[in-house]
């Protein structure tokens, strides 16, 4: 793979963060339903920052952070890192294109997040659907500490309420 470069996200770059969503999509079924408008799925209010990881200037993978409030658990989360929610922030919205798995661009984009100035007196949080699979292995393989699970707010295409884990970052 090309070098990569994790750079800030800008309104220019939103076209093709959404087409390369819609690759996760096709191949993952992240997000597990398709957005009407996968612009404002991408800028949801409360939103920190975003980034995205960049190969020969095509897009490979994004992250956000967002207000600690907005991710699942926030209470329980906040409690395990002894801070007020407003203490917390979120990463959010992260994805790797498929053709870029497995080259490390998923651990770049969350070591840039830690350091950077919208995170700064913020402990990071995550939640992410509790099945086992590749991002769980990410975030535990990474040292991230698991808080709580259960049902998430949200409903799958089904209906049904997948379960989601929440997470304290290691440091």
């Amino acid at each position: 793979m090309p070098a990569l470069m994790i750079a800030p996200r800008h309104d220019a770059h939103l076209d093709r963060v959404a087409d390369a969503l819609r690759l996760v999509h096709e191949n993952d079924r992240y997000p597990m339903v398709w957005p009407d408008d996968p612009i404002a799925w991408l800028t949801p209010d409360g939103t920190l920052g975003a980034w995205v990881a960049l190969a020969d200037g095509e897009i490979v993978g994004h992250v956000m952070i967002v207000e600690g409030g907005k991710v699942e658990y926030a209470a329980e989360l906040a409690e395990a890192a002894k801070v007020p929610v407003t203490g917390l922030a979120g990463v959010s919205r992260l994805f790797v294109t498929p053709a870029a798995r497995g080259t490390g661009v998923a651990t770049t984009l969350l070591e840039r997040v830690e350091d950077l100035p919208p995170r700064r007196g913020r402990r990071l949080v995550l939640d992410v659907v509790d099945d086992g699979g590749p991002a769980v292995r990410l975030y535990e393989r990474l040292g991230w500490t698991r808080v709580t699970a259960g049902p998430a707010s949200w409903t799958d295409p089904s209906g049904a309420r997948p379960r989601s884990a929440a997470y304290l970052s290691p440091r």
